[in-house]
């Protein structure tokens, strides 16, 4: 009876600590890419790419080149809510 009570307590704390608001920085993110000139301010999150499209060239010559991908700084991606928002909905912790 000793042993049932210790492993229903230990899970119970385990629930309980799985729960902790643990805050979510960029800077510990997998999809996080520094800049190593500008530093982690201008740093940016590679979840979200932009691809720059040359359609307008390809509408003329018809051909296509390389689309150049650009991402969204971390600051911007953390401040819209249907993106990353404050609360970091696709945080995902380095490995």
């Amino acid at each position: 009876m000793k042993y049932i009570l210790v492993c229903i307590f230990y899970n119970i704390l385990s629930i309980i600590s799985a729960n902790q608001n643990i805050p979510k920085f960029c800077i510990d993110c997998k999809f996080f890419k520094n800049n190593f000139f500008t530093g982690s301010e201008f740093a940016k999150c590679s979840l979200f790419p932009i691809e720059k499209d040359n359609t307008d060239e390809f509408l003329v010559n018809g051909y296509k080149k390389n689309n150049k991908v650009d991402y969204n700084y971390c600051s911007v991606v953390r401040k819209y809510e249907h993106l990353c928002g404050k609360e970091g909905k696709f945080y995902k912790r380095k490995d």
